[in-house]
C-alpha cells in the first residue's frame, strides 16, 4: 500500500486543485478553499483510521480530539473560569485521542468497512454533518465540504490498489483488490451496520438542495469554462486588471453560496 506521506502529498493535491477551482467559479470565499483543501487532506488518511499505530489513525484522533475540544470550549467559554476550561479541554483530547482510539481498535480491522466505498461515503456525509452542525457552515459549503472529504478518501484507495501492482516485475501482489471495494465481503454485517449509521447521520445531515442546483448549474459551468484558460498571455496580470476594469461582467449570482 502507499506509504503516509504518498497519500497526504495526493490528498493535499487533489483537494488544493477542487478548491481553487471552486473559488475561481466564486463558489466559495478564500478563506473556504482553504478550509476545504484542509478537509480534503484529512479525508485522504480517514480510510486508514483503523490501521492501529500508524501515523494516519493518530493524527486522526488527534484532530479530532482536538475539533471537538475547541468546539466545547467555544460553547462554555462565556460560563467557565479559565482552569475549568484548560480542564475540559484537556478532558475532551485526551479521551477521544487515547481512549477512543484505543477502544475504537478493539473494534475494528484493517482494510475493513472503512477502508472501502461505502466507508468513503460514510466518511463525506458525517463530514457535511459535521460542518453544517458544529461549524455552522451553510448547507452548500458543508457538502462541498463532505464532498471533497469523500474525494480525498477515494484517492487513497486507488493509490492502495495501484501500489499492489509491481509494474516493474509485471505482477499483481496479493494485496490486489483488498483496497479498492465496496464493502468488506469477508463480514458483511459490518456493511449492513454501516448502511443504519448513514441513514441516521442523514437524518442530521444539511439539505442538499441547493448543493444539487449548485452542481447541475449550466451558469456555473460555463463561467468556469471563460475562467479556466487565460485569454491573452500566461500569468499576464496586469492585462487582466486592465480587461477586468473595463467589463461590466461579472460571475453568476448562484443559489446556496456564501454571502
Amino acid at each position: 500500500m502507499a506509504d503516509f506521506q504518498t497519500h497526504i502529498t495526493v490528498g493535499v493535491l487533489t483537494s488544493g486543485v477542487i478548491a481553487t477551482v471552486a473559488m475561481a467559479a466564486a463558489l466559495v470565499t478564500p478563506s473556504e478553499a482553504v478550509f476545504l483543501t484542509i478537509a480534503g487532506t484529512i479525508g485522504s488518511i480517514l480510510p486508514d483510521i483503523d490501521l492501529e499505530g500508524s501515523k494516519q489513525s493518530r493524527t486522526v484522533f488527534a484532530s479530532f480530539g482536538m475539533f471537538f475540544a475547541f468546539i466545547a470550549l467555544f460553547h462554555y467559554s462565556q460560563f467557565l473560569s479559565i482552569a475549568e476550561l484548560c480542564l475540559l479541554w484537556l478532558a475532551i483530547y485526551i479521551f477521544i485521542r487515547y481512549f477512543l482510539w484505543k477502544l475504537f481498535h478493539e473494534f475494528t480491522v484493517h482494510r475493513g468497512i472503512f477502508h472501502s466505498l461505502i466507508g468513503n461515503i460514510f466518511f463525506g456525509v458525517a463530514g457535511a454533518a459535521i460542518f453544517y452542525n458544529f461549524l455552522e457552515k451553510t448547507d452548500t459549503v458543508a457538502w462541498m465540504g463532505g464532498s471533497i472529504i469523500f474525494i480525498g478518501a477515494l484517492t487513497h484507495l486507488l493509490f492502495d490498489e495501484l501500489y499492489s501492482i509491481d509494474f516493474a516485475g509485471n505482477r499483481v501482489k496479493r494485496s490486489f483488490g483488498t483496497a479498492m471495494k465496496l464493502f468488506d465481503y469477508k463480514k458483511p454485517a459490518s456493511a449492513i451496520l454501516m448502511t443504519a449509521v448513514l441513514g441516521g447521520i442523514l437524518y442530521v445531515a444539511p439539505p442538499v438542495g441547493n448543493f444539487y442546483t449548485l452542481v447541475k448549474s449550466s451558469d456555473n459551468w460555463s463561467y468556469l469554462r471563460t475562467r479556466l484558460l487565460p485569454q491573452g498571455k500566461w500569468f499576464d496580470i496586469r492585462a487582466l486588471r486592465l480587461r477586468l476594469a473595463d467589463s461590466d461582467e461579472e460571475a453568476p449570482t448562484v443559489t446556496g453560496t456564501i454571502e
